[in-house]
């Protein structure tokens, strides 16, 4: 992996234009022109903030409640380890590690928990519900996107309306979340606003490939 440090930035109608040095290495003109696709990952300085340890921990306690591992060896071992094989990422401390390394690693667990159907206490599913892809997680496995259980209902926050053909509604540009029954019921008795500001969770728009996989 090379390590660029950049140094101009411009931009046009076509995008962004960045130009980068790459200290103490010659570049062969022929691996230029064999390289098809490229990754840039850029460290904006910040570091990883108290916030998102405590997230990192509660996912971790969370595993370790219902696996039996221990949360430092999950945390500085199976995860992180597992994290930077998948990512093709280099060792990295979550004492000074920066922000964005740590957002991905924190979406990397929780992903995990879903996968392996971790439970989540709740205090971790209120934390969880600022995480980028919690929603769209919650969507795929079937959990309730405000208290984390099982088998949910897929409900539109925009409304299909009453009548119309579901099969001919264009579900991509719905919002969607996933409720368990009573969190699904209460939608409907208190209306979606007041249960948006309760609860803080808001639905996501998918795209076609999502909706066939839920079967919608």
């Amino acid at each position: 992996m090379l390590k660029a440090v950049f140094w101009d930035y411009q931009e046009d109608s076509r995008g962004a234009w960045l130009k980068c040095h790459i200290p103490n290495e010659l570049i062969d003109e022929r691996f230029i022109a064999d390289v098809m696709h490229g990754e840039i990952r850029v460290d904006d300085g910040r570091r990883i903030s108290s916030d998102q340890r405590k997230k990192i921990y509660a996912l971790c306690r969370d595993i370790s409640d219902y696996t039996g591992h221990d949360v430092e060896d999950l945390k500085e071992n199976v995860l992180k380890v597992g994290f930077m094989i998948k990512e093709d990422r280099e060792y990295f401390s979550l004492s000074n590690v920066d922000m964005t390394t740590a957002r991905y690693f924190i979406e990397y667990i929780l992903e995990f928990c879903f996968e392996w159907d971790i439970p989540l206490n709740a205090n971790t599913v209120v934390l969880a519900r600022e995480i980028n892809n919690y929603l769209y997680l919650c969507l795929v496995h079937r959990k309730c996107a405000v208290c984390g259980k099982k088998h949910a209902h897929i409900h539109h926050v925009d409304a299909v309306g009453s009548g119309r053909n579901r099969n001919e509604v264009d579900h991509t540009k719905l919002r969607l979340i996933a409720l368990c029954a009573e969190h699904h019921q209460e939608t409907h008795t208190i209306g979606w606003q007041t249960f948006n500001a309760k609860y803080k969770v808001d639905g996501i728009k998918v795209n076609e490939k999502t909706i066939r996989k839920l079967g919608i």
